[in-house]
């Protein structure tokens, strides 16, 4: 026996040590397999089994050619499953594959592997052509049903049809010609009744039955074409209604109209020629059009007061027609009132700001302003002028504000006056609120608002620093006042014209030189120009400063190091105490006037 007729289930389980001589000697080396697993020839081939071929079989024809022929097998095997369908329906080429199986069988079985494996692979071609050849049979039947159903041969189409479903009864696109088919005749009544709709010139219904029977059957070119032939049709019916509409529309003024119709022929065809031409026509219209309803819409806001959407609509129109100085006065009008009405909101609201001199001077130049217009049916805006005149005679009458105290506390009214420790204090201010702060050396500090109402005449404080610091009001107001002992006092430290030339002061008042040169305090050089400068000076009888405000100065125009220079005068008159001349044996609180050079550099190195 030679090497070729060794037969091995699987040389992987054996470990062989052999000899080979002309005459076969045949040795088993030890092996921990059973006998039974050794291999057994059997009358049917296995193909699910391999060889390994490493080893002493590494490059042994025979175990390769085994292999090959073990390979073929399977593709065999497997291509018949898949095919036996359409290999059943043809008994001779079924005969002819079973034929070679057994004669693959039988060279397998002689060991005759090359033969094997040969006659395996000649049954597997025979599977390949059957199904190459039902291939192109399908893909022409196929095409021969798609052209006969676009001419319309149903029956013909039906014969073909069946032929190709005995070759494969699952191929999808039998299946969806199939489908085609038997909706052919209601298509075609679909299409019958969309084009009786067409001549009709009822396109929605037209267009609603196409497309239902291309729903039916998205292949059919007859009906795409209608249905482009539809959308045609109905695109340039449409067309022209929407243009006819909009002439007319621009022949009864109804611009609004016109451009709808002119939006809905755009949609359709934006780029004709005739949409250009009905633009230019509607341009020239629309211009008068909007200017006569922004002129409009202005007075009827202007009549119902709303005067931001008054002077917006004034504004469009100006902006069509810039040119109208009527319409520009208009504007101008209107601005005016807008501005005069928004401030006197503003100051209504807020009426206690009005202790603030400057404050009020704007609020009456605001009521000037709207006295000077010439207004008859502006009810609204009458109204609140006449309640903001109402606001500022209240407000413009000055309340006596009694200051109660205990000779230890120092008293500031923000903004307004600062007190040396005292008794009593009378001063005059505008109704408002103010904040009151009592302080002493050692002490924390409080601080307190009060609203002087425009209601009252007169109004006592207590703000005392003791055991501790409190400002409360006092029920204190049987006081007699004297109004030579009234200190007048602008709250904002800004003098009009009016109410310096009507103010009188104390004559022969001098400040004392030493006190007030120790608080010129300097902190840092400054580069400053010569100026003048003039103060008006509130004084207590016993001399000393309560307030100081500026009536006068030299230059319009004042830098950073000029305002710092201020500052530290201003600081330094605060600290000192006047020298003011008897009246009868006495002296009385009042206003002095206080003028000085600044020279220039005054804070130097």
């Amino acid at each position: 026996m030679n090497l070729s007729q060794v037969k091995l289930r699987n040389l992987k389980s054996f470990k062989l040590a052999c000899t080979t001589a002309v005459i076969l000697v045949s040795v088993s080396c030890t092996d921990n397999k059973q006998v039974e697993d050794v291999f057994v020839p059997n009358t049917t081939v296995n193909p699910n089994i391999s060889l390994d071929c490493s080893g002493i079989w590494e490059g042994s024809p025979l175990c390769l050619e085994r292999n090959e022929a073990l390979l073929e097998l399977r593709k065999l095997d497997k291509d018949f499953k898949l095919n036996e369908l359409a290999i059943n329906k043809n008994p001779a080429l079924l005969d002819k594959i079973k034929s070679k199986r057994v004669e693959g069988d039988k060279f397998y079985n002689d060991e005759f592997y090359f033969k094997a494996r040969d006659s395996y692979s000649d049954a597997v071609k025979l599977i390949n052509e059957l199904i190459q050849t039902n291939e192109t049979k399908l893909n022409k039947y196929i095409s021969d049903i798609k052209n006969l159903l676009a001419i319309g041969k149903i029956d013909e189409a039906n014969d073909i049809l069946a032929k190709g479903l005995t070759i494969d009864s699952l191929n999808e696109e039998l299946l969806a010609l199939n489908s085609r088919d038997e909706n052919f005749i209601q298509i075609n009544t679909l299409i019958s009744e969309a084009n009786k709709f067409l001549a009709e010139e009822d396109y929605e219904n037209a267009l609603a039955k196409i497309n239902e029977a291309i729903k039916l059957d998205t292949f059919r070119n007859d009906s795409k074409n209608l249905k482009s032939k539809i959308i045609k049709e109905s695109n340039e019916f449409y067309f022209d209604i929407y243009l006819r509409n909009a002439y007319k529309n621009l022949d009864a003024d109804n611009i609004k109209r016109a451009i709808f119709n002119l939006e809905k022929a755009k949609k359709i065809f934006p780029n004709s020629n005739e949409i250009a031409v009905l633009e230019r026509s509607l341009s020239t219209q629309k211009k008068d059009f909007d200017l006569k309803n922004f002129k409009l819409d202005a007075e009827r806001f202007y009549k119902s007061e709303n005067w931001d959407k008054s002077l917006e609509s004034y504004k469009s129109a100006l902006s069509i027609s810039p040119d109208d100085s009527e319409l520009l006065d208009k504007v101008l009008k209107v601005e005016t009132i807008l501005k005069i009405y928004n401030d006197l909101k503003i100051y209504s609201k807020n009426p206690e700001r009005l202790s603030s001199s400057n404050i009020r001077v704007n609020f009456k130049k605001v009521i000037d302003k709207a006295n000077n217009l010439n207004l008859t049916k502006e009810v609204s805006l009458l109204a609140l002028i006449t309640q903001s005149e109402e606001i500022y005679n209240r407000f413009s009458k000055m309340v006596v504000l009694k200051l109660i105290s205990n000779d230890k506390t120092y008293v500031d009214i923000q903004k307004t006056a600062q007190f040396q420790p005292f008794n009593t204090e009378l001063i005059k201010l505008y109704p408002g609120k103010y904040v009151i702060v009592a302080k002493r050396k050692g002490m924390q500090s409080t601080r307190t608002e009060i609203n002087i109402s425009p209601e009252i005449d007169q109004l006592s404080v207590k703000a005392i620093c003791d055991v501790s610091c409190k400002v409360y009001k006092s029920n204190d107001n049987d006081t007699k006042l004297d109004d030579s002992a009234v200190v007048n006092k602008n709250i904002n430290n800004i003098a009009t014209k009016e109410t310096s030339e009507l103010t009188n002061y104390i004559v022969g008042a001098k400040i004392n030189m030493t006190t007030f040169s120790k608080n010129l305090v300097c902190n840092k050089p400054t580069n400053n120009k010569s100026f003048k400068l003039t103060f008006e000076v509130s004084v207590k009888s016993n001399g000393f400063v309560i307030a100081t405000r500026i009536i006068d100065n030299s230059e319009a125009y004042l830098n950073n190091d000029d305002k710092v220079v201020i500052g530290i005068v201003e600081r330094a008159l605060k600290k000192s105490r006047f020298k003011l001349p008897k009246v009868d044996g006495s002296t009385s609180a009042g206003k002095v006037k206080y003028s000085l050079t600044v020279p220039n550099k005054f804070c130097q190195e």
